[in-house]
């Protein structure tokens, strides 16, 4: 755990937390003379230094969590949110009498890798080192947020012991994923219809109209960019370009313009031109990773190091264009491509209701299902055995077939048409494939351990998402973190 952090956590990341703590303390001062309160929670004030602990308890964990990669993850991070759901557990544990007791703590921390000599014993020295000068805290805070942690660890325990299985339950979703089945399908793509399903003006029109907020222009951005593509060699110099431009992001610190330091390393400085997540962007391809980095920032702003399939990268956004609304012009021809697709999926049920009909009728009066599909001259396909969530050979990962056919019995025809990712289907099971009782046996109590770590999962979820419901959460405007996320 962080092993960045036993090489006397890196340089960058001490900076980093030094300056967080300086501002958080001088946020804090200014805040708790504007207003003493926080929030509240089960209709009980909280007191602004309160809610302080626990957010730099909850930005604890997370550089816990991330060691020398919190800048990268820092935008996806809600350290205000996790405050107040840890305010909220705590709480909860409070009323139900959650304790723990000193010598929990003291051997939690022990076995904290990040705290251990290179002989693999935890060191008191290392473990203040690491307290002081990478987290910013004394030891007596550290161990009061271990206290908390372990506290909810407890309480999300309690709560988790309700969830129960029997032998039953755990045969009962063996099976559901284990159990294979066979089909025979017919299958009506709407794209063999696209060409009898004619749109007039009018209709297109009246289409945008309906569906305005469908051809709503995405945000967009331009960026100017310097970067070295990955060669489609080896690790090595995959590392090497990584470490080059880790270099020229130093260079860049402070700097508001690309072009000297692009001048400096003899790099060209490209521009994309307008793009958004669904764009290809010119050099570099579809890349939702550059796109989402570049979106991201505001007019102005030069990025950090940004890491692709294709290769690493600093962007400056030089312009960016809002969401909006789109005029019928700009989206006629989308809006057609959308309307006619539902037309010809219309076509495409009408279709397969039709030949399900006769199949049915004929079927009532004992013909074979393969001289009837011969007799209507329908094209059928079978499939290879699959389970309820797997792929399925000529359709794709279709839970709406799967469950139908499930549904059979060997030589049943499902009643109505299942709608596929391309159209619509006549769906007939031809097998029924049990689970391997032998194989059960062997893997059962694997699969009840993950099965119920899954259950207590959600279980937890939900219950505190009732929790925090409950909680009647007030969270007040001008706290400390208000602005800053």
């Amino acid at each position: 755990m962080l092993k960045q952090m036993r090489e006397n956590s890196r340089i960058f990341l001490y900076i980093l937390i030094v300056a967080f703590i300086a501002w958080l303390a001088f946020d804090a001062i200014t805040t708790t003379q504007r207003n003493p309160y926080a929030g509240s929670i089960f209709g009980k004030k909280v007191l602004t230094n309160e809610y302080q602990k626990a957010y730099i308890a909850a930005r604890t964990k997370a550089i816990l969590t991330y060691g020398d990669k919190i800048r990268d993850v820092q935008k996806d991070l809600n350290l205000e949110d996790d405050a107040w759901n840890r305010l909220i557990l705590l709480a909860e544990a409070k009323k139900q009498k959650i304790k723990v007791s000193d010598k929990e703590i003291v051997d939690f921390i022990k076995g904290i890798g990040i705290f251990h000599d290179k002989d693999g014993k935890f060191s008191n020295s290392l473990y203040e080192q690491i307290l002081r000068y990478s987290l910013g805290l004394t030891p007596v805070e550290f161990e009061e947020q271990v206290r908390g942690d372990l506290t909810i660890q407890k309480l999300i325990e309690k709560e988790n012991q309700k969830v129960a299985l029997t032998d039953e339950d755990v045969l009962k979703e063996y099976k559901f994923v284990n159990e294979k089945a066979k089909a025979d399908y017919i299958l009506f793509k709407a794209q063999d219809y696209l060409a009898q399903a004619a749109c007039t003006e009018d209709e297109i029109k009246s289409y945008f109209e309906k569906n305005k907020t469908a051809f709503n222009l995405p945000e967009q951005v331009n960026v100017q960019y310097i970067g070295k593509g990955f060669p489609v060699n080896t690790d090595e110099e995959k590392n090497k370009i990584r470490k080059e431009m880790k270099d020229i992001s130093y260079e860049l610190a402070g700097e508001k313009e690309l072009e000297g330091v692009a001048k400096k390393f003899s790099l060209p400085v490209k521009e994309t031109g307008f793009f958004d997540r669904e764009t290809k962007i010119p050099d570099i391809g579809w890349d939702l990773q550059f796109a989402n980095s570049a979106l991201s920032l505001q007019t102005g702003d030069i990025s950090g190091l940004i890491e692709t399939k294709t290769g690493v990268y600093i962007l400056k956004v030089k312009e960016k264009k809002p969401a909006r609304q789109a005029e019928f012009a700009q989206v006629k021809e989308k809006a057609e491509k959308f309307l006619r697709a539902e037309k010809a999926e219309e076509i495409a049920k009408a279709k397969a209701t039709e030949a399900l009909s006769a199949i049915k009728a004929r079927l009532e009066k004992k013909e074979k299902f393969e001289d009837i599909t011969k007799n209507l001259s329908l094209t059928v396909k079978d499939t290879d055995a699959f389970t309820r969530n797997s792929y399925i050979q000529g359709l794709g990962v279709t839970p709406e077939f799967a469950k139908a056919v499930f549904s059979l019995k060997e030589g049943e025809v499902f009643g109505e048409p299942v709608k596929t990712h391309d159209g619509y289907a006549i769906a007939r099971q031809t097998a029924l494939i049990p689970i391997d009782e032998n194989k059960y046996k062997e893997e059962k109590d694997k699969f009840r351990e993950q099965l119920l770590a899954q259950k207590k999962y959600f279980n937890s979820m939900s219950w505190f998402f009732e929790l925090k419901k409950r909680s009647d959460l007030r969270s007040n405007p001008d706290n400390f973190q208000s602005g800053r996320k």
